[in-house]
């Protein structure tokens, strides 16, 4: 069942554990569920790799030893993914139009999921939970073609509730909570048609309560796959850049960028635009509290290249004459790889794509020499850690 509404109908209250039961065995945690902070640096609990093609799914490895373990998701014909939500050990990922209009959601304690349909021709973006003012958890869902948000509400084995947030900007293609409100990461981007980018990304914040919305243009920040990442009073928004993909030599139009948002006093405090001629701007918070962005180098060669930014004034972190990090082996050898992210202790994890799209988890030290290299399915296009 699909309802439209027009503003928002999530609180910003929360339960101690917020449970939503999928096939009688999956629990999701929107708040307040993670395990406390350890009072000294810990390796991280295990680490996620999403497969987006050949095998869908998702890989599941230990910080340790080379066992994985596998959830296939679906066929490659209803999944293209290009990567997922971690919230409380829940998984969330989308597939597009072009697979199926579909969610997925999976827990990875119990290796359970659940695929559900959203609304057809809807296309969505990203997912991530939400909390409700009924006590349980929501799934929100950007969808880009129909200008809204998608607020998905599953009981047990029941069919799915859906209403929606309309109006929701031209291509939202990310949402997040914050101050009884939810705020829209809006493209700016054709995505019904071609996603040609419009202009620069907005955020919309959308209170739960009254008409009244505010839009916070940001400036020098451009790409049809725009994401958020929200760490307190702080939001960081990243936009991978514009280009033209007409035909080969590839055009560039705008490089990536990333945004530092006041949410408090709603404004934007800094811009940071990445190195020339690059394209992409995948970023993720390190549990070491430095952002890791993931990008290519130029639009010629598609060499990947992690960036390590100062979360305070988004400066770069670089241990080599560029901006990016000198990744190498243990015989000096450069190493490339992308979907960076460090853990506590300061050790990057990435992904890299071999002979056959098999997919390798990558581990750094601190002075960003590999340490470990493990195999973690096939054709890998996001990761994170737990």
């Amino acid at each position: 069942m699909t309802t439209a509404v027009s503003r928002s109908t999530v609180v910003s209250g929360c339960a101690r554990r917020i449970g939503l039961s999928l096939l009688g065995a999956l629990s999701v945690a929107a708040c307040g569920d993670s395990a406390p902070l350890a009072a000294t640096p810990q390796p991280p609990r295990g680490i996620v790799v999403l497969d987006g093609f050949i095998q869908p799914g998702f890989t599941f490895l230990a910080d340790t030893g080379s066992a994985s373990t596998k959830l296939p998701l679906a066929p490659s014909t209803e999944f293209d993914a290009g990567g997922f939500t971690l919230q409380n050990d829940t998984l969330l990922a989308v597939s597009s139009r072009g697979a199926g209009d579909l969610l997925y959601i999976a827990e990875v304690r119990t290796n359970a999921f659940r695929r559900l349909q959203l609304p057809a021709r809807s296309n969505p973006s990203r997912a991530r939970l939400f909390r409700g003012g009924n006590g349980l958890s929501l799934i929100a869902v950007a969808l880009r073609d129909s200008s809204a948000i998608a607020l998905v509400s599953v009981a047990g084995a029941a069919a799915p509730t859906i209403t929606r947030i309309v109006n929701a900007g031209q291509c939202p293609t990310d949402m997040f909570q914050y101050d009884n409100a939810t705020w829209v990461v809006d493209a700016n981007a054709n995505c019904r048609a071609n996603y040609a980018v419009q202009g620069d990304v907005r955020l919309i914040r959308i209170p739960n309560t009254g008409t009244a919305r505010d839009t916070l243009v940001l400036a020098g920040v451009r790409g049809s796959g725009a994401s958020a990442i929200v760490n307190g009073d702080v939001a960081y928004v990243s936009g991978g850049g514009d280009a033209s993909f007409a035909a080969f030599p590839y055009t560039l139009l705008t490089s990536g960028a990333v945004a530092r948002i006041d949410l408090k006093n709603r404004r934007v405090q800094i811009t940071r635009p990445m190195p020339a001629a690059s394209y992409g701007a995948g970023t993720k918070l390190g549990l070491d509290g430095f952002l890791y962005v993931s990008l290519y180098e130029n639009l010629s060669t598609f060499t990947s290249r992690i960036l390590k930014l100062r979360a305070d004034d988004l400066s770069f972190v670089s241990n080599g004459s560029a901006s990016w990090l000198d990744l190498k082996n243990a015989a000096g050898t450069a190493v490339t790889c992308g979907s960076g992210q460090a853990d506590q202790l300061g050790r990057l994890h990435c992904i890299a794509n071999g002979a056959g799209s098999a997919t390798s988890l990558i581990v750094f030290s601190p002075g960003f020499v590999e340490t470990r290299r493990v195999a973690a399915g096939q054709g890998g296009v996001d990761m994170a850690l737990r």
